[in-house]
Formats: C-alpha cells, sequence, structure tokens
C-alpha cells in the first residue's frame, strides 16, 4: 500500500532512533558506527580497465519512441523506484520500492509477470536505486541496492548492500549474505536517488538529486575501497547544472562501459563516456534522450548490451516503458 510522505518520515526517523538505540545482534544498522576498517578484504577485483570505444555519433537522435512494453499489476510493487535488468537471466528486469517498502527485491519479466520476491536480511531506511554490476567473484553478477534517500539531510553517511544476483523463483526467499557497504560524503546530508555501478572498474557512483536549485552533485566510490562492513570515503568527481524544477531521481551505465544516462521525472540525459574517472565525461553536457509522461518517474536502466532502456514510474500498476535505440 501506499503509506504517502508523511507515513514514510515517520517511519524514517523511528528507523534512525532504532540505529542509534542498542540493536539486538541480529540486525544490522542502516546508520554504521563511521569507523573505517582498514585490513578487511578487497570486496571487488575487476582486471585494470581501458576505455570502451565511445558510442556512435547521434545516439540521442537514434532513440525511437518510448512503448509500452508490460505492466506490473503485483500489489506490493506500488512505489518502484530502482530497476536493473539482469545480464545473466535473459528478460528478467529486478525491481525495488522507495521508502516504507522493506528490504524486498522484485523480480519480474519484460511483460510485467512476477518472477520472485527476495527479502534480504537487512534494514531499508530509504531506498532509492539499484544497479547491477561486478563484485568479488568475477564469473557472476551482482546487485546493488543503494539504501542513499535522506529527505531530512541529517545521515551521516549511506548504505549500499550487495548481493549475488539470485536465480529468478516465482516462490522467492530470503538472503542472508548481504554485504554492506557504507559510504561517507565529505559533508553529511545530501539527497540521493541515483546510483550506478561501473562495469569496467566497480566503482559506485552516486549522483545528488539537485533539489532547491543546487546542481546535481556526482560522487564516486573506488571498488578497491569498498569492503563489507567498512567506511569508503565519497570522492566528488563531477556537478551537473540542472534547470529549474528539475531533479536527477535515477541513473544507469550501459553494459559495456561506454554510456551514461540520468533521468529525472520527465527529462533523461545522456553522456558519452570519455574517460575511467569520469572527471572528463561530466564535465561535458548532455544531450537529451526520449521520456514518456510517467506519474512519478524514479527508475532507468539501460537493458543488457543495448543503448536501449526502461523505465517505471512510481503508483499502482505501473508500465514497464522501452526506448529503442537503433545504433544499439
Amino acid at each position: 500500500m501506499n503509506r504517502g510522505p508523511i507515513c514514510c518520515t515517520v517511519m524514517a526517523l523511528a528507523l534512525l532512533l532504532a540505529s542509534c538505540s542498542s540493536a539486538d545482534p541480529g540486525v544490522t544498522s542502516t546508520l554504521p558506527e563511521l569507523t573505517t576498517l582498514a585490513d578487511l578484504p578487497v570486496a571487488t577485483t575487476v582486471a585494470t580497465p581501458e576505455l570502451p570505444p565511445p558510442p556512435p555519433p547521434g545516439l540521442c537522435e537514434a532513440f525511437d519512441a518510448p512503448v509500452a512494453a508490460g505492466t506490473i499489476r503485483l500489489a506490493e510493487a506500488i512505489e518502484i523506484s530502482g530497476i536493473a535488468p539482469s545480464r545473466t537471466h535473459p528478460g528478467i528486469i529486478w525491481m525495488h520500492n522507495d521508502s516504507g517498502g522493506g528490504p524486498i527485491v522484485f523480480a519480474f519479466d519484460e511483460s510485467g509477470a512476477h518472477q520472485g520476491t527476495f527479502e534480504l536480511d537487512v534494514l531499508a531506511f530509504d531506498w532509492e536505486d539499484m544497479a547491477i554490476g561486478p563484485g568479488p567473484d568475477p564469473g557472476r553478477d551482482y546487485l546493488y541496492l543503494g539504501d542513499i534517500g535522506d529527505n531530512l539531510h541529517f545521515r551521516p553517511a549511506i548504505t549500499v548492500y550487495r548481493i549475488a544476483e539470485p536465480e529468478p523463483d516465482p516462490a522467492g526467499r530470503l538472503i542472508n549474505d548481504v554485504a554492506i557497504l557504507n559510504l561517507r560524503y565529505p559533508e553529511p546530508g545530501p539527497d540521493a536517488e541515483a546510483l550506478l555501478v561501473d562495469p569496467l572498474t566497480g566503482d559506485i557512483i552516486v549522483v545528488t538529486k539537485g533539489a532547491s536549485g543546487e546542481p546535481s552533485v556526482i560522487y564516486r566510490a573506488p571498488a578497491s575501497q569498498l569492503a563489507d562492513g567498512t567506511v569508503t570515503n565519497l570522492i566528488e568527481v563531477g556537478r551537473f547544472d540542472l534547470e529549474p524544477g528539475t531533479f536527477v531521481t535515477a541513473a544507469d551505465i550501459s553494459g559495456d562501459g561506454s554510456a551514461i544516462v540520468f533521468r529525472g521525472y520527465n527529462e533523461v540525459w545522456l553522456w558519452s563516456r570519455l574517460d575511467i574517472e569520469f572527471l572528463r565525461t561530466f564535465a561535458e553536457e548532455p544531450c537529451r534522450a526520449p521520456s514518456t509522461a510517467e506519474v512519478q518517474g524514479e527508475a532507468i536502466a539501460f537493458a543488457p548490451d543495448s543503448y536501449s532502456y526502461f523505465t517505471v514510474s512510481e503508483g499502482p500498476e505501473p508500465d514497464i516503458n522501452y526506448v529503442a535505440n537503433s545504433s544499439s
């Protein structure tokens, strides 16, 4: 059920108070003690990356008009805020709800048919976006769940949960093996709704919403510093000046690492990647890609092995919108 902003705020404060008090041994707090443990093993191992070939010129002009590929009719999936198409299981799209939805990941096919509900054995403070990318085992993909929202601008750190991508199963299951990757901003309090994981390096990228006329700030957490249970300092790599009234509500990177996409409620921006660290990339102006009218659009993801992308809105029975690219 849609709990609404007041209820979500109450739940958020309740979770904050719970995280600051003595917790049961089996419960992991979303707000960590900010102590870096330097000697724990590194979480992600990737080969030395090389910059991929750039997308073809005129990428944004090569998109078709958005079409509805399917409709989600699962009552529990009412505030979809993050999506990640599987690169291992063709046709499967992983999704999660916004704050108040619990630590739940749904599997759907592209028609919107439910293919399983998976619960993580962690807390959910304000999950805003998800991504798929590399992790400790180079032979498999991982799902990254971004507990990164902060409407009240008070969190000293944010958390990204990482799990090995499960097998879709209509019966679903509880997932106990969850890595907790804590990320700390240079200054506390940014509100972020966009997360991506670089397929070339395993770095986590967090993008702030850019509310109140401020630019959206882009931060990177190097994969070499990510480890379960530790705190990694975020590094600013760019800023994106938004038009008045626009916000960044989701982001993704193409499977080959050559293109990055941000979305707002009614906008889609796309960059061709120019460098590994993204410093040159986000210094450039993006092109505008097609978007479709959605009630509250907060999810976007590239299709596997393609520049085509999916978008989904919050709200009951949302469509899975698909935007094809003829250059893919």
